[in-house]
């Protein structure tokens, strides 16, 4: 089964593609989100040549294919425009043998657990406590992440004292029932992030995110080492050599792999695998309302070493909304996983038409 036809439509934020073989079966993915007309391009100028031709269901040579073709222009695009690819061709087998991607991976869809995800640094400890309550006794959520320092902030808060301010109201407003987590988007340095976290462990926190600049590996490796509180890490991670040294070094203890920022649901499997043959479970990165938390479901529901949740934001992203039916709904705390074959959802068509079409065909 050979792909024969790979269709992008893209705006600014998101991008889906179609893949069509010769044979006329089809699957639907999604290019990673933000700046995705740029990585639409990538897939046209760079990626489809490389995949028109090839074999549709052997993904794993497919992506090792696209990397080595594409080897001197390393980085995040062509791992974004690979996403595109790869999800629609987990997809189009799903819907080929007529099951969801969760069970083609050996899952079962059904209800997991997620945590609300804050993506809010400009919002005061109060406010931000109030809202979390809100949002558990409307939709259940038994864990919540909030957002602590400043993106990449050399240890500076987003105002001073405002971590310090934000962990115990937030606990004091959930109780010990709900678990919280941190993300700290690369802010601090070893030191300052080991003087945070040892507050944190005194408020109970279930892991710290990105405690360091993601490129600063072996500074993340020391923070991992002086905490007991569990350190996470890897989304921003593309390249499968550095998910070797993340794992081998035991940098993070849990590991978080974007699934379209990586390039695919299969590079994600990979760099699952690595995570659990040395005990790491893996709670991907997912941390907008696009096809990326449908792909991370499907996965979860079926790796042996998944976490207890998926990420799923509780912001308004009016550029998420609408992609696609039937639409994600948190209910006692838990998202089902999506049942149809393939993903399990339809793209809108109505988004498709006011969408910029591109096509590479044999």
């Amino acid at each position: 089964m050979k792909i024969q036809r790979i269709e992008s439509y893209s705006r600014e934020q998101v991008a889906f593609v179609r893949v069509l073989t010769e044979e006329g079966a089809e699957g639907w993915g999604q290019i990673s989100p933000y700046h995705a007309d740029i990585s639409a391009l990538v897939l046209h100028r760079q990626v489809a040549p490389l995949a028109l031709g090839q074999e549709a269901l052997d993904t794993a040579s497919l992506c090792q294919r696209i990397i080595e073709g594409t080897y001197k222009f390393p980085g995040s695009y062509v791992c974004r425009a690979l996403a595109g690819l790869d999800t629609a061709l987990w997809d189009l087998r799903g819907k080929v043998e007529g099951k969801s991607v969760c069970e083609l991976l050996g899952g079962v869809p059904r209800p997991f657990p997620a945590y609300g995800s804050s993506m809010q640094r400009d919002i005061t400890p109060e406010a931000e406590a109030e809202r979390l309550v809100a949002l558990r006794e409307k939709y259940g959520f038994g864990a919540f992440k909030v957002r602590i320092g400043s993106v990449n902030g050399h240890d500076r808060d987003e105002w001073p004292g405002r971590t310090e301010a934000l962990i115990p109201t937030v606990r004091k407003a959930l109780g010990d029932e709900v678990t919280i987590l941190v993300d700290g988007n690369s802010c601090y340095t070893p030191r300052k992030a080991i003087e945070v976290g040892r507050m944190l462990e005194e408020y109970r926190i279930g892991h710290f995110e990105e405690p360091c600049p993601y490129w600063e590996l072996e500074w993340t490796t020391e923070v991992t080492r002086f905490l007991k509180m569990p350190v996470a890490g890897g989304e921003q991670d593309y390249d499968l050599n550095q998910w070797k040294r993340i794992t081998w070094m035991h940098a993070v203890d849990i590991a978080q792999p974007d699934i379209c920022y990586i390039g695919g649901l299969t590079r994600a499997l990979q760099a699952a695998a690595m995570a659990e043959r040395v005990g790491m479970p893996v709670v991907p990165h997912s941390a907008n309302l696009s096809m990326v938390t449908v792909f991370t479901l499907h996965m979860m529901g079926a790796l042996p070493n998944a976490g207890p949740y998926i990420e799923y934001s509780i912001e308004p992203t009016p550029w998420a909304e609408g992609l696609y039916e039937p639409a994600l709904e948190v209910v006692d705390g838990k998202v089902m996983i999506p049942s149809g074959p393939g993903w399990g959802v339809t793209i809108n068509p109505d988004w498709l038409k006011s969408s910029v079409f591109q096509v590479s065909a044999l």
